[in-house]
This record gives C-alpha cells, structure tokens and sequence, in this order.
C-alpha cells in the first residue's frame, strides 16, 4: 500500500506533466474529513489558485485536470 507522501509525489509529477506546477499542499481538517489544500500555478494563470482534495480522490482529480489542460 502507498503511503500519501508517495500518492501525492504521484499527483505532482501528473501535474507537471500538464505544465501545472504544484507549489506546496497543506493538511486542512482531521479524521475522516481529511482534506488536503493542494496550491497551484497553470499556464492559464498568473496568480497561484488552489483545490481540495481528499487521499482517496486524487485519481479522480488527475483525471478532471487532464480532461481541463490535456
């Protein structure tokens, strides 16, 4: 099983492979509503927006991002 440090060093190299470069994630709420605030500059921006994801959403959201920026 993956640690998160490794599905997060995952999530990152996808977005690289997007020209989206992630700039730092940050733990936001404990529990079972562990939500991470993952900060991030596209080409399509200037300034640095930001999502939350769940652990055991970031496949799911590597795929919204692919269908948005591929």
């Amino acid at each position: 099983m993956k640690n998160i440090q490794d599905e997060f060093q995952y999530f990152k190299e996808e977005m690289k492979k997007l020209k989206i470069d992630v700039e730092k994630i940050v733990k936001v709420g404990n529990g079972s509503m562990d939500f991470h605030e993952v900060y991030y500059r596209s080409p399509r921006y200037e300034e640095v927006k930001t999502v939350y994801v769940q652990r055991h959403n970031l496949d799911h959201m590597i795929e919204k991002f692919k269908e948005v920026y591929a």
